[in-house]
C-alpha cells in the first residue's frame, strides 16, 4: 500500500499546485481545501497547510503574510525560473501530462540530457525512472494516455523519441513526417 499512498499524495500535491494564482493576494488554505474536495480530495485544512509548506521548498511559491488569512500564489519570477522545453506552469494547470489516473500506461523513451536534467527537477510520475546512455537517457514511467501527453511529447521535438508503447510510437511518428513534408514542400 505505501505505493498507493505516495501516488494519492503526489496527485493532491499536483492538484494542489494547480489551484494556485500566479499572483498575489493569492487563495487561502481554507479555498484551497474546498477545491481540491471538488476535485475529489477529502483533506484538512492542516494537510494543505503542510502540502504548500514542503512544495514551497521545492517550487517557487509565495506566502501572503500582510493580512490573516495567509494567501498562496506562485512567485512573481515562476515564469522566468521554470522557463525551457517544457513550461512547468503550463503543466501544473493542465496543459501537459497529468498524474496517473487509473492504470495509465508505461512510456518508455530517448531523451536528451536536457530534458533528463528538468524530469529530474518535475517527475513525471513516481515510478518514473532515467537511465543514462552515451547519447542522452532512456525515461520509463507510467504516464496517463491522452491528449496533453501527445502535446508534452511534440513540444519536446527531438528531445524525445517515443519507443513504447509501440502505437504512440506511431502516432507521434506520423504526426511528425506530416509536419517535415510541409516544411520540404516550403522549399523555393
Amino acid at each position: 500500500m505505501p505505493f498507493a499512498t505516495t501516488r494519492a499524495t503526489l496527485s493532491r500535491q499536483w492538484a494542489l499546485l494547480r489551484q494556485l494564482p500566479s499572483r498575489s493576494p493569492g487563495i487561502t488554505s481554507s479555498e484551497l481545501v474546498w477545491r481540491l474536495r471538488d476535485l475529489g480530495f477529502s483533506v484538512s485544512k492542516r494537510t494543505v497547510e503542510r502540502d504548500l509548506n514542503e512544495l514551497s521548498l521545492i517550487f517557487p511559491l509565495e506566502r501572503n503574510d500582510k493580512s490573516i488569512p495567509f494567501g498562496w500564489h506562485w512567485s512573481a519570477s515562476a515564469v522566468g525560473e521554470l522557463r525551457g522545453s517544457s513550461d512547468l506552469l503550463a503543466h501544473l494547470r493542465g496543459d501537459a501530462v497529468l498524474p496517473v489516473q487509473g492504470d495509465g500506461i508505461e512510456l518508455v523513451a530517448r531523451i536528451s540530457d536536457t530534458l533528463a536534467r528538468q524530469l529530474r527537477e518535475a517527475p513525471l510520475s513516481s515510478d518514473m525512472q532515467l537511465t543514462a546512455h552515451k547519447q542522452g537517457h532512456q525515461l520509463r514511467a507510467t504516464v496517463s494516455d491522452g491528449c496533453p501527453l501527445r502535446w508534452w511529447l511534440l513540444s519536446q521535438g527531438d528531445g524525445v523519441v517515443v519507443e513504447q508503447p509501440a502505437q504512440l510510437r506511431d502516432e507521434i511518428g506520423k504526426i511528425l513526417t506530416n509536419a517535415a513534408a510541409q516544411y520540404q514542400d516550403l522549399k523555393p
